[in-house]
């Protein structure tokens, strides 16, 4: 079972992920700058890796 500490942070990891991915679909549908858009899937895909690392290293700590 998760400690409740670490549901919130998985949470909280999970919708800045979603938050990200709209973001980066909205400029996408509005046809913003290039720029604009690589900056926002950078920030999607570092929420991404941030969710995924903490699930490997939760992966690893639970099987020890």
């Amino acid at each position: 079972m998760l400690h409740p500490n670490l549901a919130t942070t998985d949470r909280q990891q999970t919708q800045a992920a979603l938050e990200a991915m709209r973001n980066y679909f909205a400029a996408t549908a509005q046809a913003q700058p290039r720029k604009e858009r690589q900056r926002l899937a950078q920030e999607w895909l570092t929420a991404v890796r941030q969710m995924r690392t903490r699930s490997i290293t939760q992966s690893e700590t639970e099987t020890l």
